[in-house]
């Protein structure tokens, strides 16, 4: 899908305001910028089940040596916004990436890619930017999967916030067993970290 068919959607839908608008941001400056090659919206709002506080997952491809050039033009775009937790990190050298859950309680998880860091879009995606068919060359027939059986504590104590958010999201939502399923073993993790420390 589009971008615009995309917003044209779901734009109308009330309790997703703050994340299209921040997205109709993002995509601007990324399309015009030459360093980014091809962008996407993944997740919730690429399946069309995006809520109040679901995340937006945003993933741009770079022209080879514009990874941190195209991450930093992304995180000012949204500095003015008051963050309250970041997790930083990178896929390779040249391909970093940011979660951010904000103030009003909206979240955005950016993953900027470098060409030889492997990543491939499983469906469906959002097309933002695609140039010289970035995103066909990277996309996937595998559907992305609803499995929430994610790993835990995969940051380790940097990336707690983002876990316990999703958490919350899962308790606002009425999803009681799956988020004690995940503080289960979140704290099982955390525990033999602990342990492996000492």
């Amino acid at each position: 899908m589009k971008f615009e068919e995309f917003v044209d959607r779901c734009g109308s839908n009330p309790s997703t305001t703050l994340q299209i608008a921040l997205l109709k941001r993002v995509a601007v400056a990324l399309r015009e910028s030459t360093e980014c090659i091809g962008a996407a919206v993944v997740g919730s709002f690429a399946k069309e089940s995006a809520d109040r506080l679901s995340d937006i997952d945003l993933i741009a491809f770079c022209a080879d040596g514009t990874g941190h050039s195209v991450f930093r033009m992304v995180s000012q775009l949204i500095a003015p916004a008051e963050i309250l937790f970041a997790v930083d990190g990178k896929h390779s050298p040249d391909s970093p990436y940011r979660k951010l859950i904000f103030a009003d309680m909206t979240s955005i998880e950016f993953h900027v890619i470098a060409p030889d860091t492997k990543l491939e879009l499983e469906q469906p995606f959002v097309e933002i930017v695609n140039r010289g068919l970035c995103l066909e060359s990277r996309a996937s027939q595998r559907h992305a999967s609803a499995d929430r059986n994610m790993s835990v504590f995969r940051y380790g104590d940097r990336g707690l916030a983002w876990e316990l958010f999703n958490c919350l999201k899962w308790l606002w939502r009425g999803e009681l067993d799956e988020a004690k399923g995940y503080l289960i073993k979140l704290g099982k993790a955390i525990e033999a970290s602990e342990v492996k420390d000492r």
